[in-house]
C-alpha cells in the first residue's frame, strides 16, 4: 500500500481525485464536462521528453525553444552585413520580449503585455508600409519571439491533456505531482491538495 500510495498508477489510488476510477475521468473529458488543466512549465518538460511524448513535437519542442535566440542571432547578423551599427542599441528590445511575451508574464505586467503585442504587430505593419527595413529587422526577430512563446507551451499543454486522457498512469503522475487540476462546468474546481466547490475553498492536511 505504500508503494501504491508514493507511486500511484491507477485513479483509484489518488487522493482527493474528483472521479471514481479513469474510465468516469475520460467519459467526462470527452462529453466536456470537465476542462482539465496542467502547469505549462511541467507540460513543457513532459513534451521535451516524457513518457507517451511523440516523436514530432519533441523536435518541434525544441525548435521552439531555440526560436527566440535564432531570432535574435538573425537580427544581429543582419545589423552586422547592412552596417547598421545603431540596431545594437535595440537588442535590450528583444532581451524585453523575450521576458515579456512569456505566458506567465501576463499575470504580472497585464495591459503592458498587451500594449507591447500590439507595438510590435504595428511596428511591423507601419516597417512594411515604409520601407524601413531596420525597424522589420526588429519586429521580425520581436514576433519570432512572441511565436515560439506562445506557441511552444500552448502545444505543449494540448498534447499533454490529450495524453493523459489517453494513458492512465501518466494521469496518476501529475496529480500527484500537483501539476494537473479538473474544472468542471458548473466552475467547481479541483486540485491534489484543495478544491474550490460551491463557492467554497477547502485545503487538505
Amino acid at each position: 500500500m505504500e508503494t501504491k500510495a508514493e507511486n500511484p498508477k491507477k485513479v483509484e489510488e489518488l487522493k482527493h481525485f474528483p472521479f471514481e476510477n479513469f474510465k468516469e475521468f475520460r467519459k467526462a473529458y470527452l462529453e466536456g464536462i470537465i476542462s482539465p488543466g496542467v502547469d505549462r512549465s511541467v507540460a513543457l518538460q513532459w513534451s521535451q521528453g516524457g513518457i507517451y511524448a511523440p516523436t514530432f513535437l519533441r523536435i518541434q519542442a525544441l525548435a521552439l525553444v531555440f526560436l527566440p535566440f535564432i531570432a535574435a542571432i538573425g537580427f544581429v547578423i543582419y545589423a552586422i552585413v547592412s552596417k547598421s551599427w545603431l540596431l545594437f542599441l535595440a537588442l535590450p528590445v528583444l532581451l524585453i520580449g523575450y521576458f515579456i511575451f512569456h505566458p506567465s508574464s501576463a499575470m504580472v505586467f497585464g495591459s503592458i503585455r498587451t500594449l507591447f503585442i500590439f507595438l510590435t504587430f504595428a511596428g511591423f505593419g507601419w516597417a512594411l508600409f515604409t520601407h524601413k527595413p531596420g525597424l522589420l529587422a526588429l519586429t521580425i526577430a520581436l514576433l519570432l519571439i512572441w511565436f515560439a512563446d506562445r506557441t511552444v507551451y500552448k502545444k505543449a499543454v494540448s498534447h499533454l491533456l490529450s495524453a493523459a486522457a489517453e494513458h492512465e498512469d501518466l494521469l496518476c503522475r501529475l496529480w500527484h505531482a500537483k501539476a494537473f487540476n479538473i474544472r468542471f462546468y458548473n466552475g467547481n474546481t479541483y486540485w491534489a491538495d484543495w478544491k474550490d466547490e460551491d463557492g467554497k475553498t477547502t485545503h487538505y492536511e
